[in-house]
């Protein structure tokens, strides 16, 4: 079970304080480069300009990782390319027979080269870390945080005991991948972390049948949210006699986790025909949607959509799998669809491809 302090992982918590820390790293490398350790007012007029962009990203590559937001994690990315390009670059300067210099004296091609070698380990380590712990369910897409892969909210059905069988719930999950899910628990669960628990999970196969899938887990997290209630972050462990069912799940998420683009068209929407309420699209793929809407349809229904685009009108039939009335878990109030039909199928395909090359989105 992963670290963590005040809860956060421990590798997040350690990058932060690294980053947090570029400025007055530059600062007292400087100060002692050039012999100022009395002058410190004199310190700022030596640091260099690509030292004092590394500082500033570095402050807000700290603050990004702490509050959980996207840009941290997209400006680190930015932050090494900047890093190891001028690595890069001072290699080629010095292939060329060119010589560099710094506090007045020469730099050995060995430190240069050292330093590009130890500068790419560190990166790299950086970039392992952060991708481990942003892809677990601490960070994922609820209001809490972010994750470094897409994964779209998603209502499976689920039981749930613990080992012994004599606590048990149901629900639906909030968040499910091939290794882990979030899910709702009942008041006075008496679980912690650590905990062994037992799932079963009831989804459809590619026949649209309903089947069962059995998995083993561990809590790895628990949350309160503003009312009060629990959520548990789960990691699963499949038993090696599970394959085919392993198999069945991960295909089960192949489709429902068709990859969705951010769209913004108005759609109208009815339980016999388009038309009894209106709303605007939050995403799209080829297998479901999200509809931004003060009309809200109960999970399980069926209805009929009808998307509002500059090439047409397409018109839909799906089967609601989330319904979201309360705006939860960072989506706005409104209702998931899982596509049963389309009137056009060439039209709306070519529709979906076109939004995953549009470059800005209206959200």
């Amino acid at each position: 079970m992963a670290l963590h302090l005040f809860r956060y992982p421990l590798p997040i918590v350690l990058v932060a304080v690294i980053f947090f820390s570029i400025p007055f790293l530059n600062f007292f490398m400087t100060a002692a480069l050039y012999d100022l350790n009395q002058r410190w007012d004199h310190v700022f007029e030596r640091i260099q300009p690509l030292q004092y962009l590394l500082s500033v990203l570095g402050l807000v590559i700290s603050y990004g990782l702490i509050a959980k937001k996207k840009f941290g994690y997209y400006l680190f990315l930015i932050f090494s390319i900047v890093l190891a390009s001028y690595n890069l670059w001072m290699i080629a300067w010095i292939s060329l027979g060119k010589k560099l210099f710094m506090a007045g004296m020469r730099i050995q091609a060995s430190d240069i080269v050292w330093n590009a070698v130890l500068t790419t380990i560190i990166l790299g380590l950086i970039f392992y870390f952060l991708r481990k712990e942003i892809s677990a369910p601490y960070f994922s897409l609820v209001n809490r945080g972010w994750r470094a892969g897409y994964r779209e909210t998603h209502p499976i059905p689920f039981h749930w005991t613990n080992m012994d069988g004599e606590r048990e719930g149901d629900g639906f999950t909030i968040n499910v991948s091939g290794s882990g899910a979030l899910i709702p628990l009942p008041a006075h669960h008496f679980l912690k972390e650590g905990d062994p628990i037992n799932l079963l999970m009831k989804l459809e196969n590619e026949k649209r049948e309903l089947i069962s899938i059995s998995v083993k887990g561990t809590i790895i997290r628990l949350d309160r949210e503003e009312n009060g209630s629990d959520l548990a972050g789960i990691m699963f462990e499949f038993l090696p006699v599970q394959k085919e069912e392993k198999e069945e799940f991960v295909r089960f998420l192949g489709r429902v986790f068709a990859p969705r683009y951010p769209v913004q068209n108005s759609v109208e929407a009815g339980r016999k025909e388009a038309g009894e309420s209106s709303g605007e699209l939050v995403n799209i793929s080829t297998e479901g949607l999200y509809v931004r809407s003060e009309t809200v349809y109960e999970m399980g229904e069926v209805i009929s959509v009808r998307i509002n685009t500059r090439s047409g009108n397409i018109p839909l039939k799906g089967i609601v799998r989330w319904s979201n009335p309360q705006a939860k878990y960072g989506k706005p109030k409104g209702y998931g669809l899982q596509i049963e039909s389309v009137e056009n199928l060439n039209h709306f395909r070519i529709w979906v491809w076109k939004q995953r090359f549009k470059i800005f989105h209206g959200r």
